[in-house]
């Protein structure tokens, strides 16, 4: 597993992912069209080019494969996770954590925060399993369609 910053040649890859995450992980909680209006602007690749000039893009590579990325920056003294996808052929081996680590070396006394749909019981189990803590409920809206989201947040590793 190697994990790395994207570069401009991994944004297709990147969104295709995106494609892949949002329509398996949240068909149950948001609308299709919500979805893929979403795919449509967040995903673009001038929107991705964007992000990518603004802050890190971090992906995780399997035998040459971007199986994983994550959209970090730092805001108000918080690294902050606004988006973290994994594909589904390779949930569950490390991929996502080996992610979150990396976002800690932003900012290694920073704690870090992600807002996760209400309703995502598999990105809250996983935030547990990291010590990631729920905080406050927030109501969002994608396309004047409301919905809710959890803030989950956990302090910076301490060494005694």
């Amino acid at each position: 597993m190697n994990v790395r910053r994207a570069r401009r040649t991994d944004l297709p890859h990147i969104a295709h992912m995106a494609a892949v995450g949002w329509r398996t992980s949240f068909t149950d909680i948001l609308d299709s069209d919500t979805i893929e209006h979403w795919l449509e602007t967040a995903y673009s690749l001038p929107s991705l080019e964007q992000r990518l000039q603004d802050h890190p893009i971090f992906i995780v590579l399997i035998d040459g494969l971007i199986v994983a990325f994550a959209d970090v920056y730092v805001q108000h003294n918080i690294i902050v996770i606004s988006a973290l996808c994994t594909h589904p052929e390779y949930r569950r081996q490390g991929a996502a954590s080996a992610l979150i680590e990396k976002a800690r070396t932003l900012a290694p006394d920073l704690p870090l925060t992600a807002d996760l749909l209400v309703g995502n019981a598999g990105a809250e189990r996983f935030a547990t399993s990291l010590g990631f803590h729920p905080e406050e409920t927030l109501e969002a809206h994608l396309y004047g369609k409301p919905f809710l989201e959890r803030r989950w947040r956990i302090e910076p590793v301490r060494i005694s």
